[in-house]
C-alpha cells in the first residue's frame, strides 16, 4: 500500500510538472504576479526548447515585471540569438530601454541640481576671496549637476534608441503580425516613458486585423485610462468582456479605473466580481485589499492581502508589496516583522525594502536603527532613484537623532522636489526652534552653511551669530557670518560684514599654533577690509595697509600686486593724483 501511495504521488507530480511546462501556464503565473514560480517554469521551457525565442521573450518580461532588469536583458539577448527571425526579443529590448530611466524624473532631477549649482556659483562669484573650502563645495555641486544632466541625456538617448528599434522591428515584422503590434503597444503603455498616441496607432492596425481580439480591447482601455478618459476606458473594458465574459484581467482593469477615480466602493465590487470568476487571481485580492484600506476596513484589507500573499506563493515581490501595505496602513510593527522575515530569502538591498524599513523604524521611534536603515538606503540607491519621501525621512530621522542641521538640509531638498509640501517648511522651523534650545556649535554651523548655500543669508547670519555666542574663539564662525553679511550688504554701504571680518582676524591671529589653517580666511578678510576702506571710507592708506597684510600671506597674488602698485601711485606726493587721506 505504501508503495502504491508513492507511485500515485510520483504520477501526480509528473502531471503537475507536465502541465506547468507550457508557455500559457508560465504567462498565467506571471500575470498572477507569481514571478518566482513563473521563473521556474520558464527555465524548464527554455531548457526544453532552446531555439524558441518566444519563451525567452516572455521570460525576460517576467524579469522586467519583477524589477530584475539585468536578467531581463540577458533573456532578450539569448532569445535574439536563438532565433533571429523572431521579432519579439527586439520588442523586449525596447521595453528594457524604455524602462531604464524616466525622462521626466531625470529632467526634474537635472533641473534641481542645476539650480543648486547656479545658486552656489552666484555666491562663489561674489566672494572677494575664494577659499579652498569654497572651491571644493562649488566643484562638488557642479559634479552632481553634471551627473544629473548626464543621466537625463542618457534617458533621452534610451527613449530615442527604443523608438528607432521599435519602428524597425514593426516594419520588419510586416503589417499583419498582430502579436508584434500588440507587444509594441504594450511597451508604450505599461512601461516608463509612455507614448500613448503611438501605442494607439499600433492597436488600430492590430484591431483592423483582429476586431474580436479581447486583449486588444483591454489595451485600448488601458490607453484611455492613462489619458484619464474613464468613459472610453470603461467602454473598451466592457467590449473585452462582451468577447470574453470571464476575462478577470478586463474586470480587474475596470476596477482599477474606478479606484483611480477614487470610487473605492465601485472598484471593490469589480474586484469581488473577478474573484468570483477566478478566486486564484492574486492581483484581484491585492486590489480589493487596497480598496478596503481606503474604505477604512483594515481587517478586511489585511485578510485580502494575506490571500494575495498565499496565491502569489509568498514571492519576494508580493512580500515587498505586503510590507508596503502594512506601512501605509500604519501597522509599522507588522511591516518591520514582515521585513525581518524577508531578509533571509529576499534581496536585502531592494529599494522598496530599504524604504519601508527606514520609514517604519522612524514611525515607531526607534531612532538608532532608523538612522542605520536610512543611511543604508542612501548608500545603496543611486541618487537619481531617490524620491522626495527618502529625503523627507532622512531629514526627520536625523532630527530625532539630534542631527538637526543635516536634518534641515535633507528636509529642504525634499521641499525643493515638491514645493507644495508646506508641512516640510513647518518641520524645518520646528527643528530650528529646537536647535535654539539645545543644539551644538556644529549644528548651528552646519545649519548656517545650509542657509548660506540656499541664498537665505539672513537666516545664515542668525545661525552663525549663535555659533559666535556659543564658541567665541571659533574663528570660522566669524568668517562665515562675515560672508553672509557681505551678501546682505553687497554694496558695503552699511559695512555689515566689517566687524565680523575684524573679529575673525582677531581670533585667528591669536591661534598662533595653527596659523596655517587661517591663511585663506585671513586673505579674504584683509581683501574685504581693503575694499571697504577704498570704497566707503575713502582711506587709501588703510587700504594699502590691508593689501600689504594680504600680500604677506599670499605674495604671488597678481591681483593684489597690481592693487598695491595702484595705491602706492595714488599715495605718492610726486604724482598729481594724491588720494584723499584722512
Amino acid at each position: 500500500m505504501k508503495k502504491h501511495k508513492y507511485l500515485i504521488l510520483a504520477a501526480t507530480l509528473a502531471c503537475v510538472n507536465l502541465q506547468a511546462q507550457t508557455l500559457s501556464e508560465a504567462m498565467r503565473l506571471s500575470d498572477n504576479e507569481q514571478y518566482d514560480a513563473a521563473t521556474d517554469v520558464f527555465r524548464q521551457l527554455v531548457a526544453k526548447e532552446p531555439a524558441n525565442a518566444t519563451n525567452y521573450y516572455y521570460f525576460g518580461e517576467n524579469y522586467l515585471l519583477s524589477d530584475n532588469a539585468d536578467s531581463a536583458l540577458i533573456m532578450f539577448e539569448q532569445g535574439a540569438k536563438a532565433d533571429p527571425a523572431n521579432f519579439l526579443p527586439q520588442i523586449g529590448h525596447v521595453k528594457h530601454l524604455l524602462n531604464m530611466y524616466s525622462v521626466a524624473e531625470m529632467k526634474r532631477n537635472s533641473n534641481i541640481s542645476n539650480d543648486d549649482y547656479q545658486k552656489v556659483k552666484a555666491n562663489f562669484d561674489k566672494l572677494t576671496q575664494k577659499s579652498a573650502e569654497d572651491e571644493a563645495h562649488l566643484n562638488n555641486i557642479k559634479a552632481k549637476a553634471s551627473e544629473a544632466d548626464a543621466l537625463y541625456q542618457k534617458a533621452v538617448a534610451n527613449v530615442k534608441a527604443a523608438n528607432i528599434l521599435l519602428d524597425e522591428t514593426v516594419a520588419k515584422a510586416g503589417p499583419k503580425n498582430v502579436q508584434v503590434l500588440i507587444e509594441a503597444a504594450d511597451a508604450l503603455i505599461h512601461f516608463k516613458n509612455k507614448d500613448l498616441d503611438k501605442a494607439k496607432g499600433y492597436l488600430d492596425k492590430a484591431s483592423a486585423l483582429q476586431p474580436k481580439n479581447a486583449e486588444i480591447k483591454i489595451l485600448y482601455g488601458d490607453v484611455y485610462s492613462e489619458l484619464n478618459n474613464g468613459t472610453l476606458a470603461a467602454e473598451y473594458y466592457n467590449k473585452a468582456l462582451d468577447l470574453e465574459p470571464k476575462s478577470v484581467k478586463a474586470i480587474v482593469n475596470k476596477g482599477r479605473l474606478y479606484k483611480r477615480s477614487k470610487n473605492f466602493d465601485g472598484a471593490a465590487e469589480e474586484f469581488k466580481n473577478a474573484i468570483k470568476i477566478d478566486d486564484s487571481f492574486a492581483p484581484a485580492h491585492r486590489e480589493l485589499g487596497e480598496c478596503y484600506y481606503r474604505l477604512g476596513k483594515l481587517e478586511d484589507a489585511k485578510a485580502e492581502y494575506r490571500k494575495f500573499l498565499e496565491l502569489s506563493k509568498n514571492n519576494c515581490d508580493a512580500r515587498f508589496r505586503y510590507a508596503s501595505f502594512l506601512y501605509l496602513s500604519k501597522d509599522y510593527a507588522g511591516a518591520i516583522q514582515e521585513i525581518n522575515q524577508m531578509n533571509n530569502t529576499c534581496d536585502a538591498s531592494n529599494p522598496r525594502l530599504l524604504r519601508v524599513t527606514a520609514y517604519s523604524l522612524y514611525e515607531i521611534k526607534d531612532s538608532a536603527k532608523a538612522l542605520i536603515a536610512v543611511q543604508k538606503l542612501f548608500e545603496k540607491v543611486p541618487e537619481e532613484n531617490l524620491i522626495e519621501e527618502d529625503y523627507e525621512y532622512y531629514g526627520k530621522i536625523n532630527i530625532i537623532n539630534n542631527k538637526d542641521s543635516l536634518g534641515v538640509e535633507m528636509l529642504r531638498k525634499a521641499y525643493l522636489m515638491d514645493s507644495n509640501r508646506c508641512d516640510l517648511l513647518t518641520e524645518i522651523y520646528k527643528s530650528y526652534d529646537k536647535m535654539k534650545k539645545g543644539a551644538t556649535v556644529t549644528d548651528y554651523f552646519n545649519l548656517g552653511r545650509s542657509y548660506f548655500f540656499s541664498t537665505n543669508y539672513m537666516s545664515a547670519d542668525t545661525a552663525f551669530s549663535k555659533v559666535n555666542e556659543l564658541s567665541p574663539k571659533y574663528a570660522s564662525g566669524f568668517l562665515w557670518r562675515a560672508k553672509a553679511n557681505s551678501f546682505i550688504d553687497s554694496t558695503m554701504t552699511l559695512g555689515l560684514a566689517k566687524p565680523h571680518y575684524e573679529k575673525y582676524i582677531e581670533v585667528a591671529s591669536a591661534d598662533t599654533a595653527a596659523a596655517a589653517k587661517y591663511k585663506s580666511g585671513l586673505v579674504e578678510a584683509y581683501r574685504y577690509l581693503a575694499a571697504y576702506f577704498v570704497k566707503v571710507d575713502k582711506n587709501l592708506k588703510l587700504t594699502l595697509d590691508y593689501v600689504n597684510k594680504a600680500l604677506e600671506i599670499d605674495p604671488e597674488n597678481k591681483e593684489l600686486q597690481e592693487w598695491k602698485k595702484s595705491l602706492e601711485f595714488e599715495l605718492d606726493p610726486k604724482n598729481k593724483k594724491t588720494g584723499n587721506n584722512k
